[in-house]
């Protein structure tokens, strides 16, 4: 069996040392036959628990498989971990020994091509369409790495899209920037300025942070610049966060960036933010009647930044309201898999247009292996979060700020089994655009009562916390 396999990537020149970590091994070179795309990796050594062997040269487009048989021991279990020949993107060959592509091209990636992206930046491309997989490999040796990817339509048909994976999580810093506003030219169904899922596989994977949210452990007052928080977190200087409203309006929330962490105790960390509070928010449990029962009315305060980031252009997302968006459709059970985990999503959503919300996923029936895990949305412009014709989706420990219309949204009552769990809502505003209801917004929308909800937060909104429209 098989437990880990490093380096996950090799170039199709070969030469390179793969080494298979596992049980049971045996150890004798002359007992293994390996092929990686139907190509030979000669075994150089082994012992009970490693093999390595050295690629060769792939040529032409070969779809991504594997194969380790032991003599006398039969075919080895991989438990779904691959070695994969990829092309760089650094790489002449890559591009036919021609340059890398330039501003306003697009690119094509046909099946049985692993397009590797090992640069910092790119120009702002017109189109990627992916069938086989583009893959973004996280920095182990320095997180601090930034880099950029900018388009104006990703589309990934039938191929891979790993942005880090849940074990091999994205560590560096990335920014996906989609441009473009609404006279751009639409993709049927998925639309413009947007990162299009269709029979894929879509992987990205932040850092875990811990907790995503939390609450106050005493009030600050307005024109306060310190807040005290009721358990320890991972946030860092430099972060945004957003402390909820406490009053009658649900338009004090607020969004502020860390300056400094006191964390002498770790338990009820200080953090310091750039700019005083414009309001008060409330940080007590009250107590009431004999047996003091408590409620707790403790503002929530939720982390908005995320190393993974995909976003509208700086430019014209805002002043026009017409953002990014993450559309995930093909018709049939399971017939793609989504996962996104602790990213961040700003500057999305697009006002007054019809199914273009920050993350949707479209009529796609059962999604057992799909979710939304630790994501942030702020600053969105139309729905944060929108379960349409889907099942078994799990959204959870999200945190959504500054969106306008309904926010966690399902949208035709034929939706079922969706698992939505501790994720934080804050600042809901109203939308005159779509429904006539999101004038009057919710934090949540429900319109099944045949999906779980669990320990959620509505903290601020125009109108409604939770609307059942059943």
């Amino acid at each position: 069996m098989v437990t880990d396999i490093s380096p996950r990537y090799g170039t199709v020149e070969g030469g390179d040392t793969i080494t298979f970590t596992g049980t049971d091994f045996s150890t004798d070179t002359s007992d293994y036959t390996i092929t990686i795309d139907g190509v030979d990796c000669p075994v150089d050594t082994a012992t009970s628990t490693e093999v390595t062997c050295t690629s060769g040269a792939r040529i032409g487009l070969v779809a991504s498989s594997l194969s380790i048989y032991i003599e006398d021991y039969g075919y080895v279990a991989l438990q779904g971990l691959m070695f994969r020949y990829v092309s760089l993107w650094s790489s002449d060959s890559t591009w036919g020994g021609d340059f890398a592509p330039i501003e306003g091209d697009s690119i094509y990636i046909p099946e049985g091509l692993n397009l590797l992206v090992d640069i910092d930046e790119t120009p702002i491309l017109e189109a990627i369409v992916v069938e086989g997989s583009l893959t973004f490999v996280p920095d182990d040796d320095d997180s601090s790495t930034e880099r950029f990817f900018d388009a104006r339509y990703i589309f990934v048909r039938g191929g891979t899209m790993e942005v880090g994976t849940e074990d091999y999580r994205y560590t560096s810093k990335i920014t996906f920037t989609m441009h473009g506003d609404i006279t751009n030219s639409f993709l049927p169904i998925y639309g413009n300025k947007v990162l299009g899922c269709r029979f894929c596989t879509l992987d990205m994977h932040g850092p875990v942070r811990t907790p995503t949210w939390t609450k106050l452990a005493a009030t600050v007052e307005a024109g306060g610049s310190e807040i005290t928080l009721a358990e320890a977190v991972d946030w860092e200087v430099g972060e945004e966060i957003a402390v909820a409203s406490s009053s009658f309006s649900g338009r004090e929330g607020e969004k502020r960036t860390i300056t400094a962490i006191d964390d002498s105790d770790a338990d009820a960390p200080i953090l310091t933010v750039d700019t005083p509070f414009d309001y008060m928010h409330y940080g007590e449990i009250q107590y009431f009647g004999d047996d003091l029962d408590e409620i707790d009315t403790r503002a929530e305060v939720g982390l908005l930044s995320r190393k993974v980031v995909f976003k509208g252009d700086d430019e014209t997302s805002e002043i026009n309201e017409y953002g990014a968006t993450i559309f995930i459709h093909s018709s049939g059970d399971d017939s793609l898999t989504a996962r996104l985990s602790y990213i961040e999503c700003t500057l999305v959503g697009q006002a007054a247009q019809l199914g273009r919300y920050a993350i949707h996923f479209h009529m796609i029936g059962s999604v057992h292996n799909s979710y939304a895990k630790g994501v942030a949305v702020h600053k969105g412009f139309n729905r944060a979060f929108t379960i349409h014709g889907t099942h078994y989706l799990r959204l959870i420990q999200n945190v959504a700020f500054d969106v306008k219309g309904h926010t966690i949204f399902i949208e035709d009552a034929i939706e079922c089994n969706n698992y939505i769990y501790n994720n934080l809502i804050m600042n809901t505003k109203r939308s005159m655009s779509l429904l006539n209801t999101d004038q009057t917004p919710a934090n949540f929308w429900i319109t099944s009562p045949d999906n779980i909800f669990v320990d959620n937060a509505a903290a601020g909104s125009d109108r409604y916390s939770f609307w059942f429209d059943l």
